[in-house]
């Protein structure tokens, strides 16, 4: 789920400040429906509160209406891209899949060619950065690992070029310190190349100063710091960095669950099962098909929490209700209710550490 997890936060990395809507050629072949700059900022605004929330569908629609009236921009291409992407990496719908591959790639198409006519355009490297960097991501996510390396590569080194034409490009660092925090992190990058010459402190040093510069990004880079943060064993800082996210957007359940994460990766399952009680409340009552589906990670979360505490009765009992709810068409929750399966099988046969006697030293 830690993939997903990383979609989510994916979806807005994107560089709206600046955003210059195509300008007239004349009367008669221009509509006279093309937005300003502020418009579209304002738009694309709305888009990033809608996916922020989980309210997917009203975000397609926003980020639709970029295109609608920008579509000689990359911009609207990458935000469509992304929420397909969230979508994509949650249920097997192929119109989610075709959705991504088709914005995404017209998006780096776009940016391109803008790259071409001005090689000093910061911002078109910024959107072809962001664009492979969503479809990198979905190819390691497929387990397409060169294709994942390869696009990955291409991503740091538009990112690199873009802060390098203009330094104040804050939320570029967000993109970017992701890739180089987990080059040095995901085995299948290291595989590929194990000489990298770093430890990731660059990527820390650069989702930090997103979050404490950035502009459209500021929040996205935050919370993702936690999770570095969590990743690094700093349970205190990243605490109190959620609690901060937490009072600013409280009726967010989603950053509610990443506070509820770090108690379970720290191993303090009392705390991380009252935690997702709560959260799974709150998003029982959201809605939407994310919300219900991370409402059933939650439950699992529970689950495994009862498990690790000892409580095998308990445990059995959610994992059985875990294994027997819906698929709803997602691969994730799959997964979740084949690890259900597994549990119960595990408490049936005995095959857990609280009643795991040593074996007995075999004779020479």
């Amino acid at each position: 789920m830690r993939y997903a997890l990383l979609s989510v936060a994916m979806v807005i990395a994107a560089f709206a400040a600046g955003f210059t809507a195509p300008q007239a050629a004349g009367a008669a072949t221009q509509k006279p429906a093309v937005a300003t700059a502020k418009q579209m900022e304002t738009i694309i605004g709305r888009g990033v509160r809608a996916t922020a929330g989980g309210r997917y569908e009203a975000a397609l629609r926003e980020f639709g209406r970029v295109v609608e009236k920008a579509p000689g921009e990359a911009a609207g291409y990458f935000f469509l891209a992304s929420v397909y992407s969230v979508l994509a990496g949650h249920f097997d719908d192929p119109a989610y899949r075709e959705g991504f591959e088709r914005n995404a790639f017209r998006a780096v198409e776009i940016a391109e060619a803008r790259i071409k006519a001005d090689p000093k355009d910061g911002r078109a490297h910024m959107f072809a950065g962001l664009a492979l960097g969503i479809l990198g991501m979905d190819a390691a996510r497929q387990k397409s690992y060169v294709r994942a390396f390869l696009r990955t590569r291409r991503t740091a080194k538009f990112l690199e070029r873009a802060i390098a034409l203009d330094p104040g490009l804050e939320d570029a660092y967000y993109a970017l310190g992701l890739y180089y925090y987990w080059r040095v992190r995901a085995e299948w990058f290291r595989r590929l190349a194990p000489l990298l010459g770093d430890t990731g402190e660059k990527g820390i040093r650069y989702i930090r100063r997103t979050a404490e510069r950035g502009r459209w990004l500021r929040d996205l880079a935050r919370i993702e710091l936690v999770y570095v943060l969590y990743h690094e064993g700093k349970f205190e800082e990243a605490r109190g960095l959620i609690s901060g996210i937490i009072e600013k957007f409280p009726s967010q359940p989603y950053y509610r669950f990443a506070r509820a994460e770090g108690y379970f990766i720290e191993k303090d399952f009392g705390r991380a099962r009252t935690e997702f009680r709560r959260v799974r409340e709150r998003l029982l009552n959201g809605g939407g098909r994310i919300a219900r589906l991370y409402a059933d990670f939650a439950e699992w979360r529970i689950v495994r929490s009862e498990f690790e505490l000892g409580n095998l009765r308990e445990a059995r009992r959610g994992a059985e209700a875990v294994r027997s709810k819906p698929g709803r068409g997602s691969h994730l929750l799959r997964r979740v209710r084949a690890a259900a399966a597994e549990m119960i099988r595990k408490i049936d046969g005995g095959r857990y550490p609280s009643d795991r006697f040593p074996a007995p030293r075999r004779e020479r």
